[in-house]
């Protein structure tokens, strides 16, 4: 199984740590942690090469909330075409929210496997 990183953003340091003892047990899972109030959770991310991001919010559920980045991509698309014109990529960002109810370690661990990108390790 691919590794997965995940970035611990901005968690009160109990909640990171609570996060942190369930995940870091786990030879598909490295954990880094303290971006400390990094807003810009894209270059978080990019910057230890994370594909999945934890952060604590008021509001989980507000895309503005969990970085303004990603409210103000989710509106647009992006076409990039070749030079030569021969080819292009359509670029969406569509946010698709679950609501994750129960956060026993399994159901973390199936909530990071599905989001990691397939064929992006």
């Amino acid at each position: 199984m691919p590794l997965t990183t995940v970035l611990l953003a901005d968690l009160p340091r109990m909640l990171e740590d609570m996060v942190s003892s369930v995940l870091e047990p786990h030879p598909d899972v490295r954990v880094v942690r303290g971006a400390a109030h990094d807003r810009d959770l894209i270059r978080a991310a990019a910057a230890c090469g994370a594909r999945v991001v934890v952060v604590t919010r008021r509001d989980p559920a507000d895309l503005e909330e969990v970085d303004p980045h990603l409210a103000q991509a989710a509106a647009v698309s992006i076409v990039a075409i070749a030079a030569d014109g021969a080819w292009a990529c359509l670029y969406r960002l569509r946010p698709d929210v679950t609501r994750l109810e129960d956060l026993s370690t399994a159901k973390v661990l199936a909530a990071l496997a599905s989001a990691t990108p397939i064929g992006r390790e």
